[in-house]
């Protein structure tokens, strides 16, 4: 649903920019397009000017999967087993299917040494599914096949891998996130020149971070929601919040983001 109202917003935008195209200095005269490259992947957007200081973006951006490997240590299942969890191949991916994004970007120029200058304030959102991140891990190598799909408990982390030998976990955030930042560039360049570089640095409110897991014991994929993972001493003092507690309570997330642009009319 997000990500139609932000399609939506695209093609309106294109629309008023064709409406309007022949008649400069009125609302959406001008149009650009380009490509964005930043923590929220790889990406495209239009942008048209609302007045002289205002200009408005909205686009989509997609991350790409990347592997590597992970140490959890060594588990207990419940039949007995132990399960060495080190090295074992990860794959994670950031928001899939990818993020609607809608930005207002605010140009100072009557603000003594600002003036005609590229900086500006910039205000909106990006929207997706929630799915913060995805991982899935390659536990094939960690246990013996009848071990698939064993049960392991750590504090109140329950999980297991699927019948294949494959665990999975999952971050969620907000589904839309209000973004605040700064920048320099117009996406629209407003002279004689077409192309424009455009940065972008800034803060998304995620809601913190909700951490998944998956017990596939039952025959079915039963998620567990995490609440903590934080270590404690043999006589049950907690001793360390852990990472997982660390998400959760922090809800920001850093945004640097880089854009080429090019100038239609």
């Amino acid at each position: 649903m997000k990500r139609t109202i932000i399609i939506a917003a695209i093609i309106a935008l294109t629309g008023a920019v064709s409406a309007n195209a022949q008649e400069d200095n009125q609302l959406f005269n001008h149009f650009a397009a380009g490509a964005t490259l930043g923590v929220d992947g790889l990406g495209i957007q239009v942008a048209a000017p609302v007045m002289p200081y205002l200009q408005v973006r909205a686009g989509y951006a997609i991350n790409a999967s990347v592997t590597g490997t992970g140490s959890f240590g060594s588990h207990k299942m419940d039949n007995g087993h132990t399960a060495n969890l080190d090295n074992m191949p990860i794959e994670a991916q950031s928001y899939k299917g990818g993020l609607g994004e809608l930005f207002v970007d605010f140009f100072p120029g009557s603000i003594g040494s600002f003036k005609n200058s590229g900086f500006r304030v910039t205000a909106g959102m990006f929207a997706g599914n929630g799915n913060f991140l995805s991982l899935k891990a390659d536990m094939r190598e960690s246990m013996a096949p009848e071990d698939y799909a064993t049960t392991m408990t750590t504090g109140d982390v329950k999980f297991s891998t699927d019948p294949e030998g494959y665990g999975y976990g999952d971050a969620f955030s907000w589904k839309v996130l209000p973004y605040v930042g700064i920048g320099t560039g117009r996406a629209v360049k407003l002279e004689d020149k077409r192309f424009s570089f455009t940065f972008d640095a800034g803060i998304a409110f995620t809601g913190g971070l909700k951490i998944r897991t998956y017990d596939f014991s039952s025959g079915s994929k039963v998620p567990y929601a995490v609440t903590s993972a934080a270590t404690v001493d043999e006589e049950g003092v907690q001793q360390d919040r852990g990472l997982i507690d660390a998400l959760s309570g922090f809800p920001l997330l850093p945004v640097i983001k880089f854009g080429f642009f090019y100038r239609l009319f």
